[in-house]
């Protein structure tokens, strides 16, 4: 077995100091041995502790088990519940033709990129513009009808009411054509937004209407998209807007993001409200993608935090740990509060300072000396 000597010096300092003094010589003198001795006591019962723990170690005689240290961690605590959610955007589009025809021409491909307004398809209005030819020559007919009328008009020859009729019947002529041009606009499909061709389900020569369950494409921009949650009613005191959540998807990394919009409506069938959430947009993101969203449900600011797995239960079901103490094991029955994430929040009977034993605890008694690895 080693022995460690420790030297032992004890300096006796005589001060004499402005406002400490007491005017008293001989008892300015024993004021200051005092203070001497109890900074050199304290340094001494550091260094002891520390001579201990080495002879716990380095005496294999000592049968007292082996136990590993971990200090209290303090600080930011919280506490989630997790629901399902689902990716959506505003920016998608399904095109229908408001007129029903053959596709004549699918002028993009999929992974376009399409701007709005864009002419997309064609479907065929041969026999629409057939009705617009013919109403143009009419209109021309008609237009030099009524022009040669008014002239005549104008230098006071003819019927005032042929020449009414006429224009009457130019302007009725006019107005046709506008209705047969807006037609024809009902025989393409453009894009409403800017975007890609994420799906074309038609194919030329095929027959696309409104009424078809299939559009014949899909366009989506992946901006703006956000994230749609149902959130039970016994949470509605809980969230609020601007309170941060995670976002966890299959294969991704955690998204971070906040709560943007809370239904004012509760759902009757399922007793729930919707909660929106906005996303970033990135290349990974789709709509429609399944995740899971972890809200807060409970934070404190400066918790003792301890790993959940530390907390042992006695007999009488009682959580505890064990604390080092002068070499020793101490039991301290702690109070527990929420638990998240493997910690639990410690709400009473530990200040926080102190070091738990955190392996070899399970064989440890109240009181028995242990060595520290």
């Amino acid at each position: 077995m080693k022995y460690f000597i420790v030297p032992f010096f004890i300096a006796l300092v005589m001060v004499s100091c402005g406002d400490n003094s007491t005017g008293n010589s001989s008892l300015d003198a024993l004021i200051a041995k005092r203070d001497s001795l109890k900074e050199v006591q304290t340094n001494l019962g550091k260094e002891l502790a520390a001579i201990e723990e080495q002879i716990a170690l380095m005496d294999t005689g000592i049968k007292a088990p082996v136990v590993e240290l971990t200090a209290v961690t303090k600080g930011a605590f919280y506490s989630y519940f997790q629901t399902q959610g689902i990716i959506s955007t505003d920016n998608q589009a399904k095109l229908w033709p408001t007129a029903g025809g053959t596709i004549k021409k699918i002028f993009v491909r999929e992974g376009d990129r399409v701007g709005a307004g864009q002419k997309l398809a064609q479907l065929d209005d041969a026999v629409v513009r057939q009705t617009l030819g013919q109403l143009e020559v009419n209109l021309d007919l008609a237009n030099e009808n009524y022009n040669r009328l008014k002239k005549l008009w104008d230098q006071k020859i003819g019927s005032e009411m042929q020449m009414l009729q006429a224009k009457t019947q130019k302007e009725s002529i006019e107005e046709q054509i506008k209705q047969v041009r807006e037609q024809l606009a009902q025989f393409v499909i453009t894009s409403p937004i800017a975007g890609t061709v994420d799906k074309i389900y038609s194919k030329e020569g095929e027959f696309a209407s409104a009424g078809n369950p299939v559009p014949v494409m899909t366009v989506v921009n992946l901006t703006g998209m956000y994230m749609v949650a149902d959130v039970s009613e016994n949470y509605l005191s809980v969230i609020k807007v601007g309170n941060p959540v995670q976002v966890l998807l299959p294969n991704m990394d955690t998204l971070r993001t906040t709560v943007s919009r809370i239904g004012n409506v509760i759902n009757p069938n399922n007793r729930t409200f919707e909660v929106s959430l906005n996303l970033p947009s990135n290349g990974e993101l789709k709509p429609n993608l399944v995740g899971n969203v972890r809200f807060i449900e409970y934070q404190a600011a400066d918790a003792v935090i301890l790993p959940s797995s530390m907390i042992m239960r006695d007999a009488e079901d009682r959580p505890f740990v064990f604390i080092e103490e002068n070499m020793k094991a101490k039991k301290v029955i702690v109070q527990t509060g929420r638990s998240a994430d493997g910690n639990t929040e410690i709400i009473g009977g530990i200040a926080g300072t102190e070091r738990i034993v955190s392996k070899g605890a399970r064989k440890l008694s109240d009181g028995q000396e242990i060595r520290i690895k």
